[in-house]
């Protein structure tokens, strides 16, 4: 099965803020899509669903979450569309380096768009992973099952796709249950969509 999820803006967006409030040292857009791809992750293996609901690329540099990876490229590059403005409205780009970072320019009321165990999951994931560079999450990110999956049966694809079914694989923080769960409502979601 090729489970997939809708992608929610707001709630990216919500998720991207909140950990530019946590004021992670050199947060770029490699790391802010790394950080995001791990709190999907994290929160998909314990809880049978991502924050985001991004489909996620297997890419040269690893996992990407794609929509909240081109809003931030739009952002670095001024571009003018909504969500780049949303963006905008709470985060700062400061140029002043190689890879442009990204901070937060007001507190916000994150409660509204995540839920408790979101942002339970990102503050794990940041304290876990906030602190390092490139190449150590490069190195982790590369090394995890499915993006492996992804990379190695790619074919002609540039950046293909990931499952996430394979997120569960190998993961030390899978919950019993979580993956059953999220095929379950999966094919639910299905059902009631099918014509």
């Amino acid at each position: 099965m090729d489970v997939r999820f809708q992608f929610d803006f707001e709630r990216a967006l919500a998720a991207m803020v909140y950990i530019a409030s946590k004021q992670v040292s050199g947060l770029d857009m490699y790391k802010l899509c790394k950080l995001i791809f791990l709190g999907d992750k994290l929160h998909m293996v314990r809880f049978g669903r991502p924050i985001t609901g991004d489909a996620i690329r297997a890419m040269d540099y690893g996992p990407v979450p794609s929509e909240v990876y081109d809003a931030l490229k739009g952002l670095t590059a001024s571009a003018e569309n909504a969500r780049v403005l949303a963006l905008s409205e709470h985060l700062t780009v400061d140029r002043h380096y190689e890879h442009p970072r990204f901070a937060l320019k007001h507190p916000v009321d994150f409660g509204y768009f995540l839920s408790a165990s979101e942002m339970n999951a990102l503050d794990e994931v940041i304290a876990a992973h906030g602190a390092k560079g490139f190449e150590e999450l490069y190195a982790l990110t590369h090394e995890m099952a499915a993006y492996k999956q992804a990379w190695e049966q790619r074919g002609s694809s540039r950046n293909p796709l990931m499952s996430f079914e394979d997120l569960f694989t190998n993961d030390s923080d899978a919950i019993a249950g979580a993956k059953e769960e999220m095929l379950e409502d999966y094919e639910m979601r299905q059902a009631l969509h099918a014509d």
